[in-house]
This record gives C-alpha cells, structure tokens and sequence, in this order.
C-alpha cells in the first residue's frame, strides 16, 4: 500500500470504506444468519465486520482525511433519508453469497454525488471503486464445496427486510488489517441554497 514518497509527512496512504449503516436491530439479525451458516458450513474465521451496504472503497493521502471528512459531512447533511429493500439471496459462483438489494436509484443518486469528490482520491494505481448497486455479503472466498452447501441452502430461502437509510459510515483500515470507524455522518435533508425556480428544474 505504501508508495516510494510515503514516509513525507501527510503523504502516507489510507485505504478507506463509505457505507451505509443498518439499524441495529437489522445488523444483528443479519450478523446471526452468517453466524448460523458460517458454523453450519465449516467456514472458520469468517464473521467479518459489522453487516453494511459498501458504496465507495477508495486510498487517499493522509493530508487530505480532514479535507475529506469535511466535505463528506457537507455531502451528507445535504442527503435526505431514503428507503432500503432487502430481499432474497444471490451468489458469485462459486465464491460468493449475498442478499440482494432491489432498491437502485437513491443509491446511483448518492454514488452521483459521491463522484464529485473523487479528486480527494486521486493515486495513481488505487482508482477508487463507487458502487451504485451495492449488495449484502454473507460469506466470500469460500471454497468450492463450502459454496455448493451453503447456495443450497440460501437458493430456496425467503429473506426481506426495510429499513430507512439515515447514517453513513467511513472507516478506515487499520495497521492490523481490520476496519476502524472515522465517523458516522447523518443524512440530514439541510437544503443547500438553491433558489425556489431551480429545484424542479
């Protein structure tokens, strides 16, 4: 991750994740069915951060985060609240499993406004990854005969779940390897100033 010019001050590089966080009632449930297949499959060490849909996974200079946390806290305050489907299961063959997310437009409008911040995250060989179709991962690099299990299991399973999406999150990773959260950002619906012809324009 480090680049020949990373021991300058403020030019080391950070990896980061923006996700959009689930209420807790949601994450538990959810973390307690990954649980539940995890053991049931024989897949070790695979509990994994809190469940969250990833919107963006990007590297910036260390100099920039402060620049960067302003200007995502601007974005969000400005963001209304929207409505996220959880529905049913699908699968990467044969490494993958997910809960799909129905819900489309409110995340290509986020991921839309997300882009206009991507010259915060320009390093050269770490092009930063918007995802405006996000998905729920439950398990990922398994192996081939833990995937057929588990798929056949979920193939035919019913899961749905809503919940309004009003909180964001960046983490950043930690020297460790695991994620560490920065800040969480409210969407909170303060308009910006726009004058009143513009807004249906």
């Amino acid at each position: 991750m480090d680049t020949p010019n990373s021991t300058l001050p403020g030019y080391r590089i950070h990896e980061y994740r923006l996700q959009v966080l689930l209420p807790d009632a949601l994450q538990e449930r959810i973390a307690h069915l990954r649980e539940r297949l995890n053991e049931r499959h024989r897949v070790k060490g695979a509990s994994g951060p809190v469940p969250a849909l990833t919107v963006l996974h990007f590297h910036a200079f260390e100099k920039t985060e402060a620049r960067l946390l302003e200007r995502l806290q601007q974005l969000s305050c400005s963001m209304t609240p929207f409505k996220v489907e959880l529905e049913n299961f699908s699968a990467y063959p044969s490494h993958t499993i997910y809960i799909n997310v129905p819900t489309r437009t409110p995340f290509q409008e986020l991921v839309k406004e997300l882009r206009q911040l991507k010259w915060l995250m320009n390093i050269q060989g770490h092009e930063p990854h918007f995802i405006p179709e996000p998905q729920l991962v439950l398990a990922q690099r398994l192996k081939p005969m833990q995937f057929i299990g588990m798929w056949m299991e979920c193939e035919h399973s019913e899961f749905s779940g809503r919940f309004i999406a009003d909180r964001l999150a960046l983490l950043r990773r930690g020297e460790t390897g695991g994620w560490e959260p920065l800040r969480e950002l409210e969407l909170l619906q303060q308009p910006l100033a726009v004058k009143q012809g513009e807004l249906f324009g």
